[in-house]
């Protein structure tokens, strides 16, 4: 299982985790998961953008902020945010 860990001020272990749904060649739908302890990171979120319609970032408790065109390990960038559950991230050659 892939999971794209994330720094958290509260202290929650956050992270990013591969779903195996394919939107293309290149772009999964990856979801936001965060251990039980600190499930209220989620339920305190900023949604950043037109909502539901067009999401720029989201924002949990503690951070990191989530922003499309945001970069990780130099192989994986947000394209879009649909919902915690549906965050497209493409792999691999993100020069574009």
């Amino acid at each position: 299982m892939r999971k794209i860990k994330l720094y958290n001020r509260d202290g929650a272990n956050l992270w990013l985790e591969y779903t195996n749904k394919k939107i293309d060649d290149s772009i999964f739908v990856w979801t936001l998961k965060v251990d039980p302890e600190h499930s209220y990171i989620l339920n305190y979120m900023r949604i950043i953008g037109d909502y539901p319609i067009n999401i720029e970032a989201i924002d949990p408790s503690g951070g990191p902020m989530l922003s499309v065109g945001d970069e990780f390990e130099n192989k994986y960038k947000i394209v879009k945010i649909n919902s915690i559950n549906n965050i497209w991230i493409s792999e691999g050659d993100n020069d574009n």
